[in-house]
């Protein structure tokens, strides 16, 4: 029974540090949360071909949109290419992304037609190339996943980490003490 004990507060105490790298993150990046059908979007983001940056200088995002657009005032605030710097930017590639969806819904596309699927890849990785964000921007490392995976289920790891290595630690112990109960009379 002890061991018992003694394993599941080590698997909540993982738990518990993976919660608080999610909320480090979260506060670096500035962004509070993702939603877990946001964390799917950002990983279809980063599976989507977008090219490879072009040699020589960045491109201006603002040669072709206004310097009012949401997305070239993150582009200017971004100060790394780290995925703390890029938080912002990804929220709002998945703002851009959810618009772009409401956007073909409104034009007509039917969501389970495959062609929908296509079209909208295609669509978005034209409209998204033109602020001068690439592939370097958009894919995610094994490493970013996991982060991402932090931040968004940050909360409950935290709350069942700690219930876990509280319930734990009292199976642990209890092995160690006679109950009451266990007393022959």
């Amino acid at each position: 029974m002890k061991k018992l004990g003694i394993i599941i507060s080590v698997i909540c105490a993982i738990i518990t540090a993976i919660a608080v790298l999610g909320i480090i993150l979260a506060n670096q990046g500035k962004v509070e949360t993702f939603e877990a059908n946001q964390l799917g979007e950002v990983y279809r983001i980063a599976a989507m071909d977008f090219p490879e940056a072009p040699e020589g200088e960045p491109v201006d995002p603002t040669a072709s949109h206004p310097k009012s657009d949401s997305l070239v005032q993150i582009l200017k605030k971004k100060t790394s290419d780290t995925l703390t710097g890029r938080l912002r930017l990804i929220e709002g590639l998945m703002n851009r992304f959810e618009a772009m969806e409401v956007k073909m819904v409104g034009e007509g596309w039917d969501r389970s037609d495959p062609a929908y699927n296509d079209a909208l890849e295609k669509r978005y990785v034209e409209e998204i190339t033109s602020y001068g964000i690439y592939r370097n921007l958009t894919s995610l490392s094994a490493w970013e996943k996991f982060c991402m995976f932090a931040i968004t289920y940050r909360s409950v790891m935290l709350i069942f980490g700690f219930l876990g290595v509280g319930l734990g630690l009292a199976i642990a112990s209890s092995s160690n003490y006679e109950s009451d109960l266990d007393e022959s009379k």
